[in-house]
């Protein structure tokens, strides 16, 4: 709220755009989904894959990561990455490329240190973002049986 209010960019103009949180993935995947994915719950798969990532290369806690992603599931979200197999997930990380095509040449994705807390990246990892893929869809195995 205090971007939106004060933040002196209401069109997120700039590299730094925090409500851009979880997009990058989300409008792959609405796209890969032929829009049968609703925004909203495409949006919620993108900010448990960021927060799964942001886990992996140790900028967040694993209390809250947890505390995140509970918190989505509570809420009824589905947070399975629907990818079927190496080239489907290759499709979804085509993604960042058109991402930061989108962003006008740089990449920034915002991540997050700490609850409120935001953290922009220029650069993706993309094995620990396959290996984010898998952990997030693991867990949701786990949720779902």
């Amino acid at each position: 709220m205090q971007h939106i209010a004060r933040g002196g960019d209401p069109f997120e103009s700039g590299s730094s755009r925090p409500l851009d949180f979880g997009h990058w993935a989300a409008h792959k995947l609405e796209h890969m989904t032929d829009y049968t994915l609703r925004h909203g719950e495409a949006v919620a798969k993108g900010i448990a894959l960021d927060m799964t990532y942001a886990l992996l290369m140790g900028l967040i806690s694993q209390d809250v990561w947890k505390r995140t992603i509970t918190l989505l599931e509570q809420l009824g979200l589905d947070l399975h990455i629907p990818v079927k197999s190496e080239r489907e997930t290759g499709k979804l990380l085509d993604g960042i490329r058109e991402f930061r095509e989108h962003l006008g040449g740089e990449l920034t994705i915002t991540l997050i240190t700490d609850i409120g807390k935001k953290h922009d990246v220029h650069e993706i990892d993309t094995e620990v973002m396959k290996e984010a893929i898998r952990t997030l869809n693991s867990r949701s195995k786990l949720n779902v049986a």
